[in-house]
């Protein structure tokens, strides 16, 4: 029988930030991914200001310099959006946390090699490959289902099962069944594509759009090396491809944007729900606990939520306590500021907002 203190499910800033406390109070970790690794992500990789304080405090240091993409630094006052009515003006993407306000030079990175660094900066195992299927209870053990390779199947037990496996993640589906049709379901779809001019946008800038003819929420393009990243979302039902080639046509007819070949694309599902930090022996982190900051940034409430996560593991451990007790004290401050940021997003088109208050219990 393969047995760890705990295991993780999700290789992201959650999973390793909670894999690193972990090891850190000397705990058996074990973290398991679904795709081999390095993987690509959907996400715009940007490092804003908490951020960048929370890897100083966590993980000691900055990504190295090979984890970064040009232009390397893409400031607060560079995010701008548009509309036809106003042109461009400032979009706000972080704001402050208990009244601490962040550094607003922010650093463009690379995903898949900003997340394999922070997994290997945990210090802990972690197997690829792995695609959590579903967990039982065995004798006040947590046992895991798991396939390996797409093929064999086997079981692993824990002490603590965390659930660090994003916006649609199964460890919270099987803790919480009805989740799926509780949560807001939102599809994003991300392409990357090179490039002979940008005409009138600029290089340095980030740029975002609420136009409903190719979106429901937020569609986004930014400059990454030899790329232009583009980003568009809906609600289910919306064809997120077609969206994209109706983004690409705005882009050409209204800034004069020129796109060649496509490198790759990705796509994600986010839940969007009231956080949901766990129960008894199985503990959720990063947006697989509904934890996300303002206008869908994640990466620092991952990073945050899953070492605290890790440090309430091992207090439960040490002090024979309720870890999910210990969670949502030392998480007060986190999830007040996901509350403060749900109530200051600019998140949905206007035709989205008005279809969400549609469907709101008492309308």
């Amino acid at each position: 029988m393969e047995e760890y203190q705990v295991i993780v499910v999700g290789a992201g800033p959650a999973g390793s930030a909670c894999a690193k406390a972990l090891k850190d109070e000397g705990k058996e970790v074990l973290l398991i991914e679904k795709d081999k690794l390095p993987r690509y992500k959907t996400c715009s990789g940007v490092l804003m200001g908490q951020c960048q304080i929370l890897l100083e405090k966590y993980f000691g240091s900055l990504p190295p310099e090979d984890i970064y993409c040009q232009p390397k630094v893409i400031a607060a006052s560079s995010i701008e959006e548009w509309n036809k009515e106003k042109g461009f003006f400032p979009y706000i993407w972080e704001i402050s946390k208990d009244n601490q306000t962040f550094k607003e030079d922010y650093l463009n990175i690379w995903r898949d090699k900003f997340d394999y660094w922070l997994l290997r900066e945990s210090g802990v195992e972690y197997r690829d490959n792995y695609t959590f299927r579903s967990y039982s209870m065995e004798r006040n053990k947590v046992k895991l289902e798991v396939t390996v390779n797409d093929k064999e199947t086997k079981s692993l037990y824990c002490s603590y099962l965390v659930g660090a496996d994003g916006g649609n993640s199964r460890v919270r589906m099987a803790l919480d069944p009805g989740w799926s049709t509780e949560s807001l379901e939102v599809s994003v779809y991300q392409a990357y594509h090179r490039f002979s001019d940008m005409g009138s946008l600029k290089e340095d800038h980030w740029y975002v759009f609420f136009e409903s003819q190719f979106c429901d929420c937020l569609s986004c393009i930014h400059h990454k090396d030899e790329f232009l990243t583009l980003c568009v979302g809906g609600f289910k039902g919306r064809s997120l491809k077609e969206s994209m080639e109706a983004f690409k046509k705005f882009l050409a007819e209204n800034f004069r944007v020129m796109l060649k070949d496509k490198e790759r694309d990705e796509g994600c599902v986010m839940r969007l729900s009231m956080p949901n930090l766990g129960n008894g022996q199985v503990v959720l982190t990063g947006e697989a606990a509904g934890i996300i900051y303002l206008n869908g940034e994640g990466i620092s409430a991952a990073l945050d939520s899953g070492f605290r996560a890790g440090n309430a593991i091992s207090r439960a451990i040490k002090e024979d306590r309720d870890v999910i007790e210990i969670y949502e004290q030392a998480s007060r401050d986190i999830v007040d500021h996901v509350k403060k940021c749900s109530e200051n997003a600019h998140f949905f088109t206007d035709e989205a907002m008005e279809k969400l208050a549609a469907l709101a219990p008492g309308q």
